[in-house]
């Protein structure tokens, strides 16, 4: 079990966190964080199932200067599906615009489709906050010059017993619900992918298929069931041997509610290192918001020091 240790830039505490597993303290009343301008925000979906990536993530983007902080707290998207969603959710998108206030934070680069549209929405709202540009991760990596080694990636994907003696591997992509609008992150990941063998489904970008996440949280899991197979089935129509993905929900789910073809983020090709998928449902129990009167809904599978 490896243990991972960050400083939260937006909460100022100091958290450690051991995967898999997801064991957690997050220790209260640490000094003053360090001056952030710009914050990397990897989110709940991928603090949980990737946390060996979220690090290795955040050394690559700090080591090239290109973020100086990070935080593991949660965009407030889930909390629309809070029995009191329509009084939490506001409250927490408060709290953070007010944390961003008292920072010298002038961006967010968020690894979340989700994430990137739920800080768009709230913070840009909010007169004090509304200078604060939020970058997609894939966009930033782009611009950077990252681009996936075709070889890496079959790497990858020879590593899942399906595919272990595939030979070659065909990469459809699957682009994410909250992406519809800008296409960032669908540009962003056929970008990355350039050199490798990929195809289109036949809906994609503005008519993409949802994976089911959104029916799921909802409680419709007929509903979602039925998004999941509909992008097994499309990716594999247009001759996919694995279907690629720039959003960890996605992800998650397409390789656990479905197990028709393997489902990769492009994280795990762009490090060639593939996250244990097919134990992922015991992970998603982190989920971290400010210290507040949501008492002992502040955060989910951590203990916190006093």
């Amino acid at each position: 079990m490896d243990e991972y240790i960050f400083d939260d830039a937006l909460s100022k505490s100091h958290v450690t966190c051991s995967y898999p597993g997801l064991e957690a303290v997050r220790a209260h009343g640490q000094d003053e964080a360090a001056p952030c301008t710009s914050l990397f925000f990897p989110g709940c979906s991928f603090l949980n199932y990737g946390m060996p990536l979220v690090r290795a993530t955040y050394d690559l983007l700090r080591d090239a200067g290109e973020v100086d902080g990070i935080s593991l707290l949660c965009c407030g998207k889930i909390l629309e599906y809070e029995p009191d969603a329509t009084e939490v959710r506001p409250a927490f998108e408060q709290q953070f615009c007010e944390h961003i206030e008292q920072t010298s934070i002038k961006r967010i680069v968020a690894a979340c489709p989700n994430c990137v549209a739920a800080l768009r929405g709230f913070l840009g709202q909010n007169e004090a906050t509304k200078h604060i540009e939020v970058v997609p991760l894939p966009k930033l990596l782009v611009e950077m010059g990252y681009r996936i080694d075709p070889d890496r990636a079959l790497d990858v994907a020879h590593q899942d017993t399906r595919l272990a003696d595939a030979g070659d591997v065909t990469f459809c992509f699957k682009d994410s619900c909250p992406d519809r609008e800008t296409g960032e992150f669908a540009d962003a990941l056929r970008i990355l992918m350039s050199e490798c063998a990929t195809v289109e489904p036949e809906h994609n970008r503005k008519r993409s298929v949802c994976c089911g996440s959104r029916p799921r949280a909802a409680g419709r899991d007929a509903a979602a069931l039925k998004s999941c197979q509909m992008n097994h089935e499309e990716a594999k129509a247009a001759g996919g041997t694995a279907l690629v993905t720039a959003c960890m929900s996605c992800t998650f789910l397409l390789s656990t509610l479905v197990r028709e073809l393997p489902a990769i983020h492009f994280l795990e090709l762009l490090f060639d290192y593939r996250l244990p998928w097919d134990y992922a449902d015991q992970y998603m129990k982190l989920r971290f918001l400010f210290d507040s009167s949501y008492g002992a809904r502040e955060f989910y599978g951590l203990e916190a020091e006093v």
